[in-house]
């Protein structure tokens, strides 16, 4: 029973290790660049939170040249949203009508459509979410080292902030910022959507329409292609970008099951290591309380749920140095989960039994068909976007 135990300490002392090594490392940008950039924005549905991310955006040091927004079509309430909205921005908007195809992702069809705008007064692309709330230091920050010279592929990872989170929000959050914080070296090729800088080299290289066409998703393709080429790939700390709860507990719950899906097809290796970790972590803690009063047993409790304590006091760290602290209810709530490993732990593990044939894929407003990376099909589409 002891040695079955003791496993289930390793991932938890490297995960609350590695958040500590990103809160100490993580430095905001000082210097403030110009340059010409189109930001591309993929918009699908009522896209609640536009009128704060076009007012995040009115606010970056660096100036977009122009934000370039791609939607599926006119019936798509984003559209009208968006045209609503644009007269009061302080720089100019385009709107792209990309339509639809059965073989391929909506994202990425309507990133074909805004990339066909991209010219030669661009010195950097920079693509991004509609559910983040960039920081003003964001634009530079991620068209910066492009514009410079010094990288190709520049990107960073979602921060899910805890205001007005219930009791699911904040598992999902916690597991969610666990990703965050575990942001792997360049050579690994990860790249997250909700923030992509491209150089003009990147954007020659990749041809971005031909290697999305097939694919459901645009950042994995997108970082495995760039290591491929050689490109010179940066993941910035600087780019850890705030980003709310939207929705309901239950969708919040197929947002992160729709995240694992994603991983499965995707990374089946790094799928299957998550699933190692979050079984031992989970019933590590488990056995260990069936073991108790044996002092290992007590050890191995007291180090997990003391692992979880000291990456909560990261995690509430990086949130406060990226300009987005967290409320006194989320700490706590944070700190709870963090005791009872199984809570979250335990969650992820069971998502992740739902999928071992991870086929089906209902993302937004379309259902999918995934055989594999470059072999998707349309099997559902809802009439518009809502």
């Amino acid at each position: 029973m002891r040695a079955a135990l003791l496993p289930a300490l390793i991932p938890a002392l490297l995960i609350a290790g590695h958040a500590l090594w990103r809160w100490r490392s993580l430095r905001l940008p000082v210097v403030r660049r110009s340059g010409q950039v189109t930001v591309i924005l993929p918009l699908i549905g009522p896209a609640p939170g536009l009128e704060a991310q076009l007012a995040a955006l009115a606010v970056q040091t660096l100036t977009p040249r122009r934000l370039v927004v791609a939607i599926e079509s006119e019936a798509d309430p984003a559209c009208a949203r968006i045209r609503a909205l644009a007269p009061a921005c302080h720089f100019p908007v385009e709107v792209v009508i990309a339509g639809h195809v059965p073989w391929r992702g909506q994202k990425n069809t309507n990133l074909i459509a805004a990339l066909a705008v991209v010219d030669a007064q661009d010195e950097a692309v920079v693509l991004c979410d509609g559910d983040i709330r960039p920081q003003p230091w964001w634009l530079s920050a991620a068209a910066s080292p492009a514009i410079d010279g010094t990288h190709d592929v520049i990107t960073g990872f979602r921060w899910q902030t805890l205001h007005g989170r219930g009791a699911v929000g904040h598992l999902v959050a916690w597991i969610d910022r666990m990703a965050a914080t575990l942001v792997l070296p360049p050579r690994f090729g990860l790249v997250w959507g909700g923030t992509i800088g491209l150089s003009r080299r990147a954007l020659a290289v990749l041809d971005l329409p031909r290697l999305l066409d097939r694919a459901l998703l645009d950042d994995l393709p997108i970082g495995a292609a760039a290591r491929r080429a050689g490109l010179r790939l940066l993941s910035r700390g600087a780019l850890t970008v705030p980003t709310p709860a939207e929705g309901s507990a239950p969708a919040q719950l197929r947002f992160l099951r729709r995240q694992l899906q994603l991983v499965r097809i995707h990374k089946p290796g790094g799928f299957a290591l998550l699933m190692l970790v979050m079984h031992l972590t989970a019933l590590g803690w488990l056995l260990a309380l069936a073991a108790l009063p044996d002092p290992v047993a007590f050890a191995v409790l007291v180090g997990l749920s003391g692992c979880g304590l000291v990456r909560a006091g990261a995690q509430a760290a990086i949130a406060a140095r990226i300009g987005a602290p967290d409320p006194p209810r989320g700490r706590l709530a944070q700190a709870l989960v963090a005791l009872v490993p199984p809570l979250a732990d335990g969650l992820v593990a069971a998502l992740c039994w739902t999928m071992l044939r991870p086929r089906r894929v209902r993302w937004r407003h379309v259902e999918y068909e995934v055989l594999g990376p470059d072999r998707v099909r349309v099997v559902a589409r809802a009439p518009h976007a809502g």
